[in-house]
């Protein structure tokens, strides 16, 4: 089969391998698309500590089942032909978090695409229990993009206050976390919205969605936020850019006792207004990944039609080095979709 293999710092390439057979308890998924995402380009850099070459690559996949391993005792609802995703997480099962029902945080936390064989290839052979259904009606743009919508669900999930109609919510960063995290606010029912980013054509479709979004180079974030809240600032604040102003700005446009919640991942330790989240008792909290509930729920964000907006490029699977080229360069690009040729 053909599959994009994580060969070394900047060589990401596909390359024809064995195809794998699944075993008692798995199933083997003939893959219909996989996104590329920003851990991904990390791993490309050379810089992800865990990834390993030669790994086939790809956590964000779906396809169908087209064989299931030698039968158990234990019952599955799973049958070939079925329309999948996999839920990528692979904890420990003993450490605190996993004991706690919070795996999603496990200790030693790995996922498939990085630590084991993933979905950037024409099959790959999975525990059943790691697949979740998706409706057939679902469109391949938005099934794509399942797994990181589950991070903007879990993001969103984490503030601990109701949500209101008429609450203001601030989202830093128009990347596909940055506009998935949007999607699941406006899904729990908040309808005023900003979105700020650098990037123009990232912004573009920040608007097309129905959002609010400028660029902190040409508006000042700060007073506008301001402006619409009456002065106070904005009740919920999403971080989803990674960058030290973007950690900077999330004190300035939070209003006192307000959520602020980190979603994206710093890969170094930034600056942060501590005197700020003091005087205004802000509430500052860190989003890592999801759990089996956000997937659920991603799936029903998913069928409403918006996320499958940020897919501009599906490209086969076979042109993976240029896929990396062109996301690396950021330009008129949001999120790519590889597809294995039929």
């Amino acid at each position: 089969m053909l599959a994009a293999q994580f060969l070394g710092p900047g060589r990401v390439e596909a390359v024809d391998t064995d195809n794998p057979t699944p075993r008692a308890g798995e199933a083997l998924l003939r893959i219909d698309g996989c996104g590329i995402c920003g851990t991904d380009l990390y791993i490309y850099s050379g810089k992800h500590p865990r990834a390993r070459p030669p790994v086939i690559l790809g956590h964000e996949f779906f396809g169908h089942i087209v064989a299931m391993g030698p039968e158990e005792d234990a019952p599955t609802d799973f049958r070939t032909g079925d329309r999948v995703t996999c839920f990528p997480l692979i904890s420990c099962g003993t450490c605190h978090a996993c004991r706690t029902s919070n795996s999603h945080v496990c200790r030693s936390l790995r996922l498939y695409g990085i630590d084991e064989a993933g979905g950037m290839a024409e099959y790959v052979r999975l525990p059943v229990s790691t697949l979740v259904k998706l409706p057939d009606a679902l469109s391949s743009g938005a099934a794509a993009l399942i797994e990181p919508l589950a991070v903007g669900v879990h993001a969103v999930e984490l503030v601990a206050a109701p949500l209101n109609a008429t609450d203001t919510g601030v989202v830093i960063g128009a990347g596909p976390i940055g506009l998935v995290t949007a999607i699941a606010l406006r899904h729990r029912g908040v309808e005023n919205i900003i979105v700020t980013d650098l990037n123009e054509f990232r912004l573009e479709i920040a608007r097309n969605l129905s959002f609010d979004a400028y660029n902190p180079l040409e508006e000042d974030v700060v007073e506008l936020v301001r402006a619409r809240t009456e002065g106070e600032g904005a009740d919920l604040v999403f971080e989803a850019a990674g960058t030290p102003p973007a950690a900077r700005q999330m004190t300035e446009v939070a209003r006192c006792r307000s959520t602020i919640v980190n979603v994206s991942v710093f890969k170094e330790p930034a600056e942060v207004d501590l005197q700020a989240v003091n005087f205004k008792e802000l509430t500052l909290v860190g989003a890592h990944v999801y759990t089996p509930d956000d997937y659920r729920t991603a799936i029903e964000v998913a069928q409403g039609g918006e996320v499958e907006k940020l897919v501009t490029h599906r490209l086969p699977l076979q042109e993976v080095s240029g896929a990396f080229d062109l996301f690396k360069s950021g330009q008129d690009v949001c999120k790519i979709v590889l597809e294995p040729e039929s």
